[in-house]
């Protein structure tokens, strides 16, 4: 049980414990079989919320669930997040699971083959962003084919009060489509629909965190284009400074994945980056084999 947790919140745990994952980001969730979770408590559930906004992330190895347990699972933590981009990657019949996958169908390269190849947060481009989300591993390379979590509230703590003083007031434009984003990389054209879903949004550079208070730097390398009222190039220096402070060891946890293993994060309070730190040239190698699937809270 990690420190900053109250005591109370170990009593309403009492159907599970957790392991911490790092010093500053992650917690290991043990004892619980979320494909039964209409037996876990709702005060479990308030604890498993509570600590995922104070440490980031949970994990929940070996749980192999199907699509239908996954969801159920989610929603135990409140509705579903809508996004203009999610039905095209879902499995048939579940359109509020988005596929992340190298494996290719009727010769043809998966879309989302390269997820997630920068830093970022899920879904900051929608006027109300992710909250949170949840990933679960079915079939991971043998070597390689981790994720990587960054806790971006330690970011902002360890920043000076002048920079801070600076960022406070600033807001940025995130788009799918701006000057550094790779997220379309690879995808097809998004139709008419698609695209008014996804027109892109303004947020805060510094958000105060609803549940903890916690001030953290919501910004992402995927998805912001610019400072509000800053041009591209004035924006650049400052923002290449704020990615490097994301990009430190110290404020990370890297997952190696096996099949079965489910995290859970926060979008609000982490950034998440997948390194091709397998043999990416060689897809059609059954060891090189990636599939995962993920829900996502609105």
């Amino acid at each position: 049980m990690n420190a900053a947790l109250a005591p109370e919140h170990a009593a309403a745990a009492a159907q599970f414990s957790l392991k911490p994952l790092s010093f500053r980001i992650g917690e290991e969730v043990i004892g619980l079989d979320l494909k039964r979770c209409d037996e876990i408590s709702d005060d479990s559930i308030a604890a498993l919320w509570r600590t995922l906004t104070h440490r980031g992330l949970l994990l929940f190895r070996n749980q192999g669930l199907n699509h239908d347990q996954h969801l159920a699972f989610t929603r135990r933590f409140g509705p579903l997040a809508l996004t203009g981009l999610t039905s095209r990657y879902a499995p048939e019949g579940y359109p509020d699971i988005f596929t992340v996958t190298n494996i290719r169908k009727n010769g043809q390269r998966s879309e989302t083959e390269n997820a997630a190849q920068q830093w970022h947060t899920d879904q900051t481009f929608l006027k109300v962003p992710a909250r949170a989300s949840m990933l679960r591993c079915e079939i991971p390379p043998q070597n390689g084919g981790d994720t990587m979590f960054c806790s971006t509230q330690h970011v902002y703590d360890d920043l000076s009060d002048g920079l801070k003083k600076t960022l406070e007031p600033l807001s940025a434009f995130h788009t799918l489509f701006g000057t550094r984003s790779k997220v379309m990389k690879g995808r097809k054209a998004l139709n008419d629909e698609e695209l008014t879903r996804v027109e892109g949004s303004v947020q805060p550079v510094i958000l105060t965190h609803p549940d903890t208070g916690r001030k953290i730097l919501y910004i992402n390398e995927q998805c912001v284009d610019h400072f509000e009222g800053w041009t591209i190039e004035e924006s650049a220096p400052l923002l290449d400074y704020l990615y490097a402070q994301i990009r430190h060891p110290m404020y990370q946890y890297r997952h190696r994945w096996s099949a079965g293993d489910v995290l859970f994060w926060d979008n609000r309070c982490t950034q998440h980056y997948a390194p091709l730190d397998y043999d990416f040239a060689n897809l059609d190698a059954p060891e090189n084999r990636r599939l995962m699937f993920r829900s996502t809270l609105a």
